[in-house]
């Protein structure tokens, strides 16, 4: 887990990367820590501060982080007794707290991370977010699909190094016999390949070699 702390209280940071350093977590996980600066953001899994959560918003605006590279990293946030908690999808601590109520919460985002990882496929700058069926090039463009193209997608995922048939499809998504004469495999990636090029401005991601579909190694930035 890369964590950064951001904060103006050097005795808050200096404090709490001494615990972090010293700590002895269990179930193998590990706390690299890591100089906080704009330019190595892309690097981190957890923030922690004691700002509020729109000063490290803006911080984070003035940076080249995508919308969904933000939502990526986990937050947590300490705050004054004072200071009302918004609703939001961050972690938040009290001041004063316990090292352990800390500890805790770091469990749980290893936890939270673990399924974020299961739930995405991960292919050079291509990106396959399982759950809402998103299909994301370079961060910067996304397209959605319906579970039949998510399915040959994953497929794709699942083969790069040495392609699919398309009877290896017709098999696996739509549980029919190889030997079925049928153009449901070649309607759904006409409309796939389509998305793709309209929404991603890819006009060759799917490639066809010798009777296998291959994704592209080139434009995904992967070498066979």
């Amino acid at each position: 887990m890369r964590l950064a702390i951001i904060t103006s209280n050097n005795f808050f940071r200096e404090s709490l990367k001494s615990l972090l350093e010293n700590y002895n977590f269990e179930n193998n996980i590990s706390i690299t820590l890591i100089d906080f600066s704009l330019d190595n953001i892309e690097e981190l899994d957890v923030i922690v501060s004691d700002y509020k959560f729109e000063k490290i918003e803006n911080l984070l605006k003035k940076t080249n982080l995508k919308k969904n590279q933000f939502q990526g990293i986990e937050i947590i946030l300490i705050s004054e007794k004072e200071f009302e908690l918004p609703s939001k999808n961050n972690f938040y601590i009290q001041q004063p707290f316990r090292f352990i109520e800390f500890v805790e919460v770091l469990y749980t985002i290893v936890e939270r991370l673990k399924k974020k990882k299961k739930d995405k496929k991960l292919l050079g700058y291509l990106s396959f977010i399982i759950p809402d069926r998103k299909l994301i090039y370079k961060d910067k463009t996304f397209v959605e699909l319906t579970e039949k193209e998510g399915d040959i997608i994953m497929l794709l995922f699942n083969s790069f190094d040495r392609g699919i048939t398309k009877e290896e499809v017709m098999s696996q998504v739509w549980m029919l016999s190889p030997n079925i004469e049928t153009h449901t495999f070649e309607t759904h990636l006409f409309r796939l390949r389509k998305k793709i090029r309209e929404n991603l401005y890819l006009g060759n991601l799917i490639m066809n070699k010798e009777g296998r579909y291959y994704l592209n190694h080139e434009l995904i930035g992967q070498k066979n």
